[in-house]
């Protein structure tokens, strides 16, 4: 189990998550647009980053040297996705680091951050090869998708923290 810098990361998500997205929801708001992503992948990288006290993989792989970090609606699935000239790597990556995942609110007020093992991702890898495989005889698809849905994350992962109405409510605490 890693070290958590859990006062780093909070800080990192109340400064550039938190406030951020509340500073564009009136304008949002005004212009019928929801807040609904418009926090990036790279957003929530950097708050895995900083939580775990890692940092970005180079390359195609796996976002951070350690963990491959996926975000989405608390309740919706995390969405993998695999190009077809590098895809191949990707998947095989993915088997080889721990897994994070975000799952948040659409105001980004409440956040979960969950840890799956990459040993219990494996089987899931597994059986998407030979469909990745499948996917890319077919010249045209240019990308294969698949998605770990919350409910495994929940059912599969140690829970690292939470953040409820924008305060932190719950951290794992070193062993």
């Amino acid at each position: 189990m890693p070290t958590l810098q859990i006062q780093e990361a909070y800080y990192f998500y109340r400064t550039y998550i938190l406030e951020y997205s509340r500073d564009k929801a009136e304008i949002y708001g005004r212009y019928g647009f929801s807040l609904q992503g418009s926090v990036g992948s790279k957003d929530w990288e950097v708050f895995a980053a900083i939580l775990l006290n890692d940092r970005a993989r180079r390359g195609d792989g796996a976002d951070l040297v350690n963990y491959e970090v996926k975000s989405a609606v608390i309740g919706g699935s995390f969405e993998y996705q695999y190009h077809r000239n590098r895809g191949l790597n990707k998947l095989t990556d993915d088997r080889d680091v721990d897994h994070i995942f975000v799952a948040r609110s659409e105001t980004y007020t409440n956040v979960e951050v969950w840890l799956v093992e990459r040993t219990k991702m494996v089987p899931t890898f597994d059986r998407w090869l030979p469909e990745l495989l499948q996917n890319y005889e077919t010249a045209e698809r240019q990308r294969f998708r698949r998605s770990v849905t919350y409910g495994f994350v929940r059912s599969q992962g140690i829970q690292l923290l939470e953040i409820s109405d924008g305060e932190l409510t719950y951290f794992l605490e070193a062993p």
